[in-house]
């Protein structure tokens, strides 16, 4: 598939997602889980293997789901031992980097874009592009969805998405009533919200300026509304910077730039880590939040009336609304795997296509690329606004990912700016730079 095609998948994935929830499927699998593929382990007696798993899944209620996984998992491949050793996602990608370099990368792990470029383009993870085909996962998925997470190798698959991750604007509904305000549809109702937040006496805005995640999503929504998805690819696939690009990304940072001087953001943000927000708005003092539906448990753990809509579109006349929406990453294996522990791996990736599995992750807050009937799943309140906020948006890329390193220039200039160390213009100058770079060195590799 070519990189153009993957960039028209953005918007009939986002619709397909959520559409899925309450539908059938003529192609999910049985409720035991095993596909055509699937050989390893299923009862047949065979010699005892241990996989080694990792990703960044920390948080207790995901840690939870993935051993219920495993215990469905083990139903049929009671000879299989899964030993699951997550890391903090600010860990996670240098970890993953240290341990293959030195030959002890683990069997299976959970990789985003950037971290399957990162090990893939060092030979590092296994071409399953033939497993992928004969065990049925394209048609088992929605339309898209693998493709979409190995858009940068197009024909050849290296992971294997099971989910998908929108960010979506949290919200105080307490506030928002005592206010008398309702979820904006524009950047100006947006604005204006602000402005009313914080004359009130509360924190418009959480966000968590070790990492500043929630001021880079910003950045990337008011980007999309801003500026065509051609120009939008260009970058994400280091084509290069269109000059429209360039002006909307200095017009988004000068907008966050703006909620700083206007103190919409805690006071002591900048010494606060993004692990660290839930537990800043479970006190109530702030109005919203930007976060993924990753964190719908966190917010439901506060004890906050908490509601959700997506971040606004630039202006009433608009004729799209993308929003920071891409598949959360995909399970790739080691290259080095053996065959009977290659088939074991794959075998571990099939589980996620189970109904009963894909039924678990969907109740924890997920949002799955797995066709599966969600009818009889017990959603929360909160879960459901996050999927009727997603509705009618299209998706759009974790700019981030675009190269390897480019999270850690954004987070630095955005603690510039916060300092009052540089400018948007000076920012956007950095970025620009050290983007050129890694592009460069990425191609190179």
């Amino acid at each position: 598939m070519s990189k153009a095609k993957a960039g028209l998948l953005l918007g009939s994935l986002s619709v397909m997602l959520v559409s899925l929830v309450g539908c059938g499927s003529n192609n999910a699998a049985d409720s035991s889980g095993a596909s055509a593929g699937a050989s390893a382990g299923s009862g047949s007696g065979s010699d005892k293997i241990t996989l080694t798993v990792s990703s960044s899944m920390t948080d207790e209620a995901r840690v939870n789901i993935m051993n219920e996984t495993i215990k469905i998992f083990n139903q049929t491949h009671p000879n299989v031992t899964i030993n699951y050793s997550p890391s903090p996602w600010s860990e996670y990608a240098q970890n993953l980097k240290l341990q293959f370099n030195s030959g002890a990368g683990q069997d299976i792990v959970y990789v985003d874009d950037t971290m399957q470029q990162m090990l893939q383009k060092n030979n590092y993870l296994m071409d399953i592009t033939d497993d992928v085909k004969s065990r049925g996962w394209i048609d088992k998925e929605v339309d898209g969805a693998i493709d979409f997470q190995n858009a940068r190798t197009p024909g050849k698959y290296y992971s294997v998405p099971f989910m998908t991750a929108p960010v979506v604007v949290y919200y105080n509904k307490d506030i928002f009533s005592k206010l008398n305000l309702t979820p904006p549809k524009t950047m100006d109702e947006f604005n204006a919200i602000l402005a009313k937040v914080k004359e009130a006496g509360y924190v418009p805005m959480e966000n968590g300026g070790m990492s500043n995640s929630p001021k880079m999503w910003s950045v990337f929504h008011m980007l999309y509304n801003q500026v065509s998805m051609d120009d939008v690819k260009k970058f994400y696939f280091q084509q290069g910077i269109t000059p429209e690009f360039e002006k909307a990304f200095v017009a988004s940072l000068n907008q966050v730039n703006e909620w700083e001087k206007s103190g919409y953001y805690r006071k002591e943000d900048a010494s606060i880590d993004g692990s660290a927000v839930p537990t800043y708005y479970a006190k109530g003092e702030s109005a919203m939040v930007l976060g993924g539906n990753w964190d719908i448990p966190a917010y439901e753990g506060t004890n906050v009336p908490t509601g959700a809509f997506a971040f606004p579109q630039q202006d009433a006349g608009s004729t799209t609304h993308a929003i920071v929406n891409a598949t959360d990453g995909g399970w790739a294996i080691n290259a080095k795997l053996s065959d009977e522990k290659k088939q074991a791996a794959l075998d571990f990736i099939d589980t996620f296509m189970n109904p009963d599995v894909v039924k678990l992750w969907y109740e924890g807050g997920s949002t799955p690329t797995i066709k599966a009937d969600m009818s009889g799943a017990q959603a929360s309140d909160l879960k459901k606004e996050v999927d009727q906020a997603i509705q009618g948006t299209q998706m759009g890329f974790f700019l981030d990912n675009a190269v390897p390193g480019l999270g850690d220039i954004l987070n630095k200039q955005l603690q510039m700016m916060s300092f009052k160390k540089n400018t948007p213009e000076q920012a956007w100058d950095e970025i620009k730079q050290e983007y050129n770079k890694l592009s460069a060195a990425a191609q190179g590799q």
